[in-house]
């Protein structure tokens, strides 16, 4: 022993300062395991409680269930390389056991023990699945035509518009903003939502998409806590004109290319120039260019087209627009307004 070394004080075995190591090791605790750790799920959803908030829970039972017992695991500060290896057995759906294995140093000791952990799994009906099946809303959204009904299109749209919202406000972390009912019928679509602000974010959404306006319509239903509490009906009025919509003017025809509501701006279907006016009651609208049917070019001649009707597949020769340049063999969408056939995409 050298005169640098000390002895320990508790049982005199070599120390180079106070305790020897295996002494202090006895005097501490190098770890701690909770024998329980309990958390409580959705039984509904799989959402997660924590505390008082509820939140999404995006990774399986074994992954949180190991993410749990690793938490209730506390080291000695003085612990090197700690180590934890686990083994999650089911013991019932409310009830797992962990199987633990924990190692490290300390004081130049290797140190190693095994324990285990019951994971206990609570169920309660997150806030949001309350809501859903109590069938809570604050608002309806009604999507309906200006002078007609809405296109099949019209209808899916919206639907898909209102859902694409929903995934985007629960993506955001907005439990709460949800479409509790979607219902639609040939006079159009009725959006039942959960919150006053997501239905103005629909609203919005379909209002910019369509060029529509929207007008809402609050009601008083009561006050909790000293706050008032409103149910919103928003109306939402697709307009009569739409983008894409084939019109007839003064003999005229027209492929509509955008709308601020009261001015068209449109494209003429023969000498594809574009156009500009107020929408009145003598523009006709024939349909959409959607519906557009697919004709086969048999021959050209100038601005005259031979196609073949691809109803009847009798030859016909309808006027090529300016700036069509389709040749014998090709394909042009056509459009029909009664006898008359028209060019609407080459």
């Amino acid at each position: 022993m050298s005169i640098k070394q000390t002895i320990c004080p508790r049982c005199g075995k070599p120390s180079e300062e106070g305790l020897c190591g295996p002494c202090r090791l006895h005097e501490i605790e190098w770890v701690t395991v909770e024998p329980r750790v309990k958390t409580i799920m959705c039984s509904t959803c799989g959402s997660r409680k924590v505390g008082s908030t509820w939140s999404d829970c995006p990774v399986d039972r074994e992954v949180l269930g190991r993410s749990l017992v690793i938490d209730g695991i506390r080291f000695h500060p003085d612990i090197k390389d700690p180590a934890v290896e686990m083994e999650i057995r089911e013991l019932s759906s409310n009830r797992s056991q962990a199987y633990i294995t924990l190692s490290g140093e300390c004081y130049g000791i290797p140190k190693t023990g095994k324990y285990k952990t019951l994971i206990i799994w609570g169920k309660e009906q997150c806030d949001r699945c309350c809501r859903i099946s109590g069938s809570y809303y604050e608002g309806i959204i009604q999507v309906r035509a200006d002078g007609r009904r809405p296109t099949e299109w019209e209808n899916r749209r919206s639907a898909e518009i209102a859902y694409q919202a929903e995934d985007d406000a629960q993506q955001g972390g907005d439990r709460l903003s949800f479409i509790s009912s979607l219902d639609v019928s040939k006079d159009g679509v009725d959006i039942v939502v959960s919150s006053l602000g997501f239905g103005q974010s629909i609203v919005n959404y379909l209002s910019s998409y369509f060029g529509a306006k929207s007008t809402s319509h609050p009601k008083l239903m009561g006050e909790k806590e000293g706050r008032k509490l409103y149910r919103v009906t928003w109306s939402i009025r697709l307009p009569r004109i739409v983008r894409g919509d084939i019109i007839e003017r003064a003999g005229s025809y027209c492929q509509v290319t955008g709308s601020d509501g009261t001015t068209l701006r449109t494209r003429d279907l023969i000498s594809s120039s574009p156009r500009s006016f107020r929408e009145d009651e003598t523009v006709r609208v024939i349909g959409n260019i959607r519906d557009a049917e697919q004709a086969m070019v048999t021959h050209r001649e100038g601005l005259t087209l031979g196609i073949l009707d691809p109803k009847t597949s009798i030859p016909l020769e309808i006027a090529a627009p300016k700036g069509c340049l389709t040749q014998a063999g090709g394909a042009v969408s056509i459009f029909r307004d009664g006898d008359m056939i028209i060019v609407v995409g080459y």
